[in-house]
């Protein structure tokens, strides 16, 4: 009762003051309003701390994925090791570096268990089969010092050994999967451009570290969730950095597969076709289309889709080579073309309908493709569709045997770098070949002696400097050269030029060409 009566005291001279006091009444009512303002504050807080945590969340796993990687790197080098000493029987050594081995092993679980609290149950389970393992060999090694010298055997040391190496890997798989996963989640999941950009940097840097990495991206779901975002209207603020992922993990045919699993060739046509989009991101759509039709890619095969959207992604590639100032982005647009010539002799074609033999001998005369790798590229579409009789002459026309014969005269000793080297020797040996290719028809031929191209090939045949000491280049030229002899006999060739490179067996001549002390005896 007494308190009743307080609080109906205070309400009496709170309504009192209301009306004598505006501004205690104003001091009173902001007190409501400063309570709704604190809990606008808090929940603007709760938000930042969150993308933050989820920020700190990806770094962490990416710096646990390089710590677990450098760390089992490590570890496979004291396996060599281990098996080295080993085989040389020196036990004392062994005991003893098997001690250090298992430590090792034991030390990088428990920094993975501190790195994947509460790890689940096959990788608990692969844990202690490691642990097992270590043992088993830790008592092989002691059983085998212990009997030194009555010249025990080695073989069950090494069996051993190879079960704990085995076991190990296994186990590094798992740990490795499961913190790749984390990040996929984060891909799925994440919808804050700092987050996302962040997630999509790390699966860019584990690409970077080799296949393994990449085949393990794509077996957690890295390419679902790329393509994903990529199909993603309201996420298009990283679509460029999604695809430049996806080109970098697609360096094995496990992508490969998920991208063709996942219908991505109809997502990256819908990319590149877009007029809205912007030019870096079907540039990117690009550089992915060049990275899943590499020839270089084992067991490659044509992705459903590709073949029956050919002329289009043709088109919009030959579009993008067109219209882009930039120089990357045309070395990736050429790089899918030239892909795209070794998958289907229709790619050529193709091609020659919409006029890309014009359009890609221009941009040779242009700073758009003045590096070396864009000229490989360009040589490379050359060459393969002058082997085509129906796009030979459009080559020809369009001016192919004087971009042949300016890339055949790039010389290697005008770079530095072993990139560009490498690059020139390619650049050197597809314009012989694209020469070769056009001597088909005897006018070309004669075109070829007018324009100066045989004293050039005759140089590359001679001087290993000028072809980088190059077989295929040599072979190259040497081809070129008895081709456009056979018809357009070369009235002004000397008589050991004719006797050397043009008279002999292919082999001997290309025996005679790299042998420097026989050149001009």
């Amino acid at each position: 009762m007494l308190r009743h009566k307080k609080t109906k005291a205070s309400g009496v001279t709170w309504l009192r003051k209301r009306r004598e006091d505006p501004v205690q009444q104003w001091l009173v009512d902001i007190r409501w309003a400063s309570e709704m303002e604190c809990m606008n504050i808090l929940q603007g807080k709760s938000i930042v701390q969150s993308v933050e945590k989820s920020a700190f969340h990806t770094s962490h796993i990416k710096g646990a994925i390089d710590v677990l990687r450098n760390e089992s790197n490590d570890i496979s080098g004291e396996f060599s090791v281990l098996f080295k000493l080993v085989e040389n029987e020196d036990w004392s050594d062994v005991q003893s570096f098997t001690i250090q081995l298992t430590c090792h092993v034991r030390g990088l679980i428990n920094d993975c268990n501190q790195n994947i609290p509460n790890p689940p149950q096959h990788i608990m389970e692969q844990q202690e089969a490691v642990m097992g393992e270590c043992a088993k060999l830790a008592q092989q090694v002691e059983s085998a010092f212990i009997n030194s010298k009555n010249h025990p055997s080695k073989i069950p040391v090494i069996n051993q050994s190879t079960f704990l190496g085995q076991s190990f890997g296994r186990f590094i798989d798992l740990s490795l999967g499961y913190l790749v996963q984390k990040i996929v989640d984060i891909l799925d999941e994440a919808n804050d451009p700092m987050v996302l950009s962040q997630a999509i940097g790390s699966v860019v840097s584990l690409g970077l570290e080799g296949e393994h990495m990449c085949y393990i991206i794509a077996r957690e779901g890295g390419v679902r969730a790329l393509l994903d975002i990529c199909r993603t209207e309201n996420l298009r603020f990283c679509h460029a950095q999604s695809l430049r992922a996806l080109a970098t993990i697609s360096c094995v045919t496990e992508s490969i597969f998920e991208i063709e699993k996942e219908g991505g060739m109809w997502c990256l046509l819908d990319l590149l076709s877009d007029p809205e989009m912007r030019e870096s991101v079907r540039g990117e759509v690009a550089g992915v289309i060049a990275q899943v039709t590499s020839p270089c890619l084992e067991n490659i095969h044509q992705m459903s889709g590709m073949v029956e959207n050919m002329e289009d992604l043709l088109i919009n590639l030959l579009g993008l080579c067109t219209s882009t100032k930039t120089e990357e982005i045309f070395l990736l647009s050429t790089a899918a073309i030239a892909n795209m010539t070794f998958m289907d002799s229709t790619t050529c074609e193709v091609l020659q309908k919409i006029q890309a033999p014009r359009i890609l001998c221009t941009s040779c005369h242009s700073n758009i493709a003045k590096s070396l790798f864009s000229k490989d590229q360009v040589a490379t579409i050359i060459a393969n569709m002058v082997a085509v009789d129906v796009c030979r002459q459009d080559i020809v026309s369009s001016g192919g045997i004087d971009v042949c014969l300016e890339l055949l005269n790039e010389s290697p000793r005008d770079y530095k770098m072993p990139a560009e080297t490498a690059a020139c020797e390619r650049v050197q040996q597809k314009a012989a070949i694209a020469l070769t290719r056009m001597c088909r028809e005897e006018s070309n031929a004669v075109t070829i002696v007018k324009r100066e191209g045989v004293p050039r090939l005759i140089q590359l045949c001679r001087d290993k400097l000028e072809r980088s000491n190059s077989d295929a280049v040599l072979v190259a030229c040497l081809a070129a050269l008895r081709k456009i002899n056979s018809l357009n006999k070369l009235q002004n060739l000397s008589m050991l030029d004719n006797q050397q490179l043009i008279q002999p067996k292919l082999m001997d001549s290309f025996l005679i060409c790299t042998n420097t002390d026989e050149n001009f005896v």
